[in-house]
């Protein structure tokens, strides 16, 4: 991936240029690649053993117990992948010095979601919960102009990503981007000035069919020392400590915190409301139009999309 990107950077020196890469070395099953177990020193470790951790995590007949005993080994793939990520952003980075471009670019390194190694008893990123291990994720911005590392210890949702890069680079957002820029708090090393929005369709494994689409949600609104998860299946809201209790092993008790349950719960509503009066009517009937294509079209048409 990355040194087809840095292929293709050669071909847009002197212009503007849009370049997004997804890596997936992170994603399971984990087989980071011979070099990354070397840079993590698992050189021990070769193919035939990561098949079987791979084979033994991804079991369905094994209770968690039984999964404990090669927890830390698996995690260790995961490690390994991590830093072989670490290795290919390197690369682009030093892609875009060498192509004189490093500084007239703005780069930003996300992910979409984390991994649960049983810490609620899950494997993966199934999305039946937003629980710390898959929601926290890093985010490295660099700009010219910045030259010194600012951490910021805030709440900041990838909502607001695209409004943030579009004002990094003195563009404008378009009104249909849901979140708001927080470039020129960023820049000054300030927290956002309010609590993340986390959502999810509740066990949605494949996006690309409409039924899955349409499932109960799971939304969740986190502050610095709280997080309320309201899950819409259930009718269940549970309101988190993560100063007493940052592993989110314990709910409060309905009677706990009343007053900041309340003021999360009002965010929630504003939410909901607000994506409500957003949705573009336009958009949802080309998508509703193009569902119904896909579902009545005859196997031939299917096969050609294939």
């Amino acid at each position: 991936m990355v040194d087809h990107a840095s292929k293709w950077l050669t071909g847009v020196v002197g212009r503007p240029f849009f370049l997004w890469l997804h890596l997936m070395d992170l994603h399971s099953p984990y087989y980071p690649s011979e070099k990354a177990l070397n840079l993590m020193g698992q050189s021990h470790v070769n193919a035939n053993r990561a098949c079987y951790l791979n084979s033994y995590w991804n079991r369905g007949d094994l209770k968690e117990n039984r999964l404990q005993r090669q927890r830390e080994n698996v995690i260790a793939l995961y490690d390994a992948s991590i830093r072989w990520v670490d290795a290919q952003a390197a690369s682009l980075v030093e892609k875009l010095r060498e192509l004189k471009l490093w500084e007239s670019c703005v780069f930003a390194l996300t992910a979409d979601h984390g991994e649960e190694f049983l810490e609620h008893g899950g494997r993966y990123h199934s999305p039946a919960k937003l629980t710390g291990e898959l929601i926290q994720v890093p985010l490295l911005l660099r700009s010219p102009g910045i030259n010194s590392v600012r951490a910021v210890d805030g709440m900041f949702s990838l909502l607001h990503l695209g409004p943030t890069l579009l004002e990094a680079v003195g563009s404008v957002a378009p009104a249909s981007f849901y979140g708001r820029s927080y470039w020129t708090q960023l820049q000054k090393g300030q927290n956002g000035d309010g609590p993340a929005i986390i959502e999810c369709i509740a066990t949605c494994n494949n996006a690309f069919r409409p039924e899955d689409r349409l499932g109960a949600r799971i939304l969740a609104v986190q502050e610095t020392g709280y997080q309320l998860v309201l899950d819409f299946r259930t009718g269940e809201a549970q309101l988190f400590d993560l100063k007493s209790d940052p592993n989110q092993q314990s709910p409060l008790p309905q009677s706990a915190e009343k007053s900041i349950r309340r003021r999360l719960l009002e965010v929630a509503r504003k939410h909901i409301s607000s994506l409500t009066q957003s949705r573009n009517q336009d958009l949802r009937l080309a998508a509703y139009l193009r569902n119904l294509r896909l579902e009545y079209a005859p196997l031939s048409v299917l096969a050609g999309l294939g």
